[in-house]
């Protein structure tokens, strides 16, 4: 799930598991967002364009890859091609800027 943006365009994810529960521990759980997407609100899209693919996606996924993960973007960078399978320093540096609980 995603919140509606904020003052600043800034959001966050929660992502649960199959029984309802929140997910708390990265990398499975959502993270703060530096921008919302820009599917979020269309008045947001206008102002900022793909700012939540640059501040927010393409670092995760660059986290992901410098760690030692095999993961490509797919479905318009929503997915990844395979799960995760470690999470080292890389990923860490980037949950600390954007971290799970507010």
């Amino acid at each position: 799930m995603r919140s509606g943006p904020i003052s600043g365009g800034y959001g966050h994810q929660a992502t649960y598991d199959v029984n309802g529960m929140l997910i708390r521990s990265p990398i499975a759980a959502g993270t703060a967002d530096m921008a919302a997407p820009y599917h979020a609100n269309d008045t947001l899209r206008a102002r900022t364009g793909n700012k939540h693919l640059k501040q927010d996606v393409q670092p995760f996924l660059r986290a992901l890859q410098l760690d030692g993960n095999p993961v490509l973007p797919r479905d318009i960078n929503r997915n990844l091609n395979r799960p995760c399978i470690y999470m080292g320093l890389n990923t860490d540096k980037y949950v600390e800027k954007r971290p799970v609980l507010p």
